[in-house]
């Protein structure tokens, strides 16, 4: 479809196409886990509250950004980490269904050479070391998002 357009997309030559491919089909995943929470969140904050900015005049826009967004605080604290969690390992499948790491290597995030080093080519020892690499690398970013992010974060109503 895109060709008819005159995009000249190919995914299967090209690196940059095959990253993008990607990315959308991992966010198409996982965009839906993330609605259904922000919709639980959303339904979940108080209605006097939003009614008493009502009285008080403050308009729709105002009273999402003043009171909805911030009582969704530890929501999207909670998505950007498990979506944290989700881009450095749950995209391993769809990197291996989509493109098979290539074009050249193009897609070949971590997680999935961690899988070709151990188990396609048998190189045991280096797999192993990317694993604990990525491990600590995951666990240095998430308690960097904790510390840094949980400070803006309210849980009190």
């Amino acid at each position: 479809m895109l060709k008819s357009f005159g995009v000249a997309w190919d995914p299967n030559l090209k690196g940059a196409h095959a990253m993008t491919l990607v990315v959308l089909a991992a966010s198409w995943k996982h965009i839906c886990y993330d609605y259904i929470f922000l919709v639980a969140g959303l339904l979940a904050v108080p209605k006097s509250l939003i009614e008493a900015a009502a009285v008080d005049g403050a308009g729709p826009i105002r009273r999402f950004f003043r009171i909805s967004v911030p009582l969704l605080g530890p929501t999207i604290f909670f998505l950007m980490t498990m979506n944290f969690v989700y881009g450095f390992f749950e995209t391993f499948a769809i990197v291996d269904a989509i493109t098979g790491g290539g074009p050249a290597g193009a897609t070949s995030i971590l997680v999935y050479k961690v899988y070709q080093d151990g188990f396609l080519n048998l190189d045991l020892g280096s797999s192993s070391a990317q694993s604990v690499l990525l491990m600590l690398f995951a666990i240095g970013l998430t308690m960097l998002q904790f510390r840094y992010m949980e400070r803006k974060v309210n849980y009190s109503v």
